[in-house]
């Protein structure tokens, strides 16, 4: 996924995108089964976007069926989910089935990696 090549004292360092994907679908496909409150698993941020550098992290939007509680908090299982299967830095955004204004935009640019009731990887 992430290559560091080094020479002297120059690092390279970047990323396999395709590789990064696929492992990124089949971890949204689990978590579908892992957590059957969540919704949608979309791949936001500079990733999607196609403008990814060798040190850029994943950037997740996760819908689910309600936030109750600490938002934190209920962020947590996913963090520790998703982090345990992909070996790069990963920010998450939770929201509930309504969006919050403003976040149109970024869903215009995602990759839908996993939704329920729908086949892995169909696009969004």
């Amino acid at each position: 996924m992430r290559r560091i090549e080094s020479s002297g004292s120059v690092k390279a360092i970047s990323l396999d995108r395709d590789e990064l994907l696929r492992r990124l679908r089949e971890a949204a496909a689990e978590a579908l089964e892992a957590f059957p409150e969540l919704l949608e698993v979309r791949l936001i941020g500079s990733l999607a976007a196609g403008t990814a550098t060798g040190t850029s992290d994943v950037d997740l939007l996760l819908r689910v069926k309600e936030i109750s509680g600490n938002p934190l908090e209920a962020m947590k299982p996913y963090f520790f989910f998703f982090s345990r299967r992909l070996e790069i830095g990963l920010d998450l955004l939770l929201v509930g089935p309504d969006l919050p204004p403003g976040l149109e935009e970024a869903l215009r640019g995602s990759i839908m990696l996993a939704r329920r009731g729908e086949p892995e990887g169909t696009p969004g």
